[in-house]
């Protein structure tokens, strides 16, 4: 297979990427192959946030002082890293328009800029509380949810440019996220735990008033919009909840919900909505109709983030499953390689497009390769036109 050729397979394996928090590693899924590799890196204590921006993946650790931020890059998964605070219990990342990321702080009420190119601290907003959850920004200006955990109902405006509070505006008890449409601030509120009082309140950003308060019960905590509905998500409960957001109607409450699951909400570039289910260790894709358009196993999923689409960008054409698989993944000495071709030579190939091993598949369409002499890695396997992905190992 030519490097151009090899090229190309691997140009469609990053053309749809769904990351997710799984316990203690970042898990990923190829959403035009199908396939789900584990970990493609391992975390810190409490990951809370994954957001993909500029080819990188960016995860906040809530329970550690060094590592807070981890920046992988999405090819060959290599990592940086950045402490940010002592005990500072760092929550959740947002791309800014001046190119950093705002990081959350919840135990110091302040929000932190990273450089991501750097990965290093620009400067810090303080002021911001009480325990700033996530956030949204518009117009130069930064809202940054701020529920107190349960004893606060503020939404702190920021000024990007000087990093300085400008305004703090009225939401609902435990305001924990935020999502702006047509010059109006959602603002999802999760009430006093075990109440069901979870709520969304909408807030005119030219006036700062309440226009209204919808009533969802639960105990709801993020959202996310896609198609004109505001999805949110109650995991500790009924599930997902959603809106109208232009006639602000419930269409789904805690009594009737959209479905189960909620650990964690995306939507991709076609305004596909992907939901992570811990409860049932599974991520769904629902398209634009709501319709359930595919279901991918995966252990414990909490947070999400997706670059790309559900359909890739090949036009619509869709490669949902993939005929080959490689176990165990990761792997430090030998793989196996199921559903190849038999008798045809089946080769790894490293991020650059080189081979790194081979071997031929046997009457059963399957062989094992030897590749303890790999380096820690991302490699993808071939087998005619399928292509499967496994992360190598340290031994």
């Amino acid at each position: 297979m030519s490097s151009f050729a090899i090229g190309l397979i691997l140009l469609a394996l990053i053309s749809g990427d769904a990351l997710i928090i799984s316990g203690g590693n970042l898990a990923h899924i190829d959403s035009e192959t199908g396939s789900v590799t584990p970990s493609v890196g391992v975390l810190h204590t409490y990951p809370n946030d994954v957001i993909i921006h500029d080819g990188f993946a960016f995860v906040v650790n809530s329970g550690v002082d060094a590592g807070t931020l981890q920046k992988f890059e999405m090819n060959t998964w290599a990592l940086t890293e950045l402490g940010i605070g002592s005990g500072w219990n760092c929550w959740a990342s947002l791309p800014l328009e001046d190119g950093t990321l705002a990081v959350t702080a919840t135990l110091n009420n302040s929000i932190t800029t990273v450089n991501p190119a750097t990965m290093q601290i620009v400067s810090s907003i303080t002021g911001v509380g009480p325990n700033p959850e996530w956030m949204a920004t518009e117009n130069n200006l930064l809202y940054a949810a701020c529920g107190g955990w349960g004893t606060g109902e503020s939404v702190v405006v920021a000024n990007i440019t000087t990093g300085s509070v400008v305004d703090t505006l009225t939401a609902g008890t435990n305001c924990q996220s935020l999502v702006i449409d047509n010059g109006h601030l959602f603002a999802t509120c999760s009430g006093v735990y075990g109440s069901n009082e979870g709520s969304v309140v909408v807030i005119d950003l030219s006036t700062g008033d309440t226009v209204t308060e919808l009533l969802v019960g639960g105990f709801p905590a993020f959202s996310v919009a896609a198609n004109g509905i505001l999805y949110v998500s109650d995991p500790w409960g009924a599930g997902v909840y959603s809106i109208d957001m232009s006639t602000r109607t419930v269409l789904h409450d805690s009594s009737d919900p959209f479905c189960s699951g909620g650990n964690g909400m995306a939507v991709d570039d076609n305004g596909y909505l992907w939901i992570s289910d811990g409860m049932n260790g599974e991520v769904r894709v629902y398209d634009t109709a709501e319709s359930l358009v595919h279901t991918y196993s995966v252990s414990s999923p909490a947070a999400i983030a997706v670059a790309g689409s559900w359909l890739g960008i090949n036009g619509g054409v869709v490669e949902t499953e993939i005929s080959i698989s490689v176990s165990p993944n990761p792997a430090s000495s030998i793989i196996t390689v199921s559903g190849a071709t038999f008798g045809e030579t089946v080769r790894v190939y490293d991020i650059s497009g080189r081979i790194a091993a081979e071997s031929r598949g046997n009457n059963c369409g399957s062989c094992t390769i030897d590749i303890t002499n790999l380096t820690t890695g991302l490699y993808t396997v071939v087998s005619g036109s399928s292509a499967a992905r496994f992360t190598a190992t340290a031994r």
